[in-house]
């Protein structure tokens, strides 16, 4: 008895909830236009969906492996480059020092910033 007391108190809390989260539209009493987005109205269409939702430029761009070599270099001069992978968002190129050490520099393949 006790539990349906709480799970009937939880769900009306709940409901609760998404009726107060849900705004209100008032009526101005003009005749709107045909609203194309149906269930979104309320919604600014600057921030609706499009067909095709495209990213900018500079969001789509990755560097290039021979880019990320190049940082990897530069963070690591004078090491031999042995191998090359981009595994997610992130390259691993892999180095030899004179000394013999292997290092493995980590390179976002966004942003091209070394982790």
């Amino acid at each position: 008895m006790k539990k349906l007391k709480h799970i009937s108190v939880i769900s009306s809390v709940v409901l609760a909830a998404v009726l107060a989260a849900t705004p209100a539209q008032a009526d101005s009493g003009k005749k709107r236009k045909k609203d194309p987005f149906g269930a979104f109205s309320g919604v600014s269409q600057s921030y609706m969906p499009t067909e095709r939702t495209t990213l900018p430029q500079w969001a789509q761009r990755k560097i290039s492996a021979s880019e990320a070599k190049s940082i990897a270099m530069r963070r690591v001069p004078g090491a031999e480059v042995v191998d090359i992978v981009l595994n997610g968002g992130t390259y691993r190129v892999r180095l030899i020092r004179r000394d013999g050490r292997v290092v493995d520099v980590f390179i976002d393949a966004a942003t091209g910033r070394v982790r």
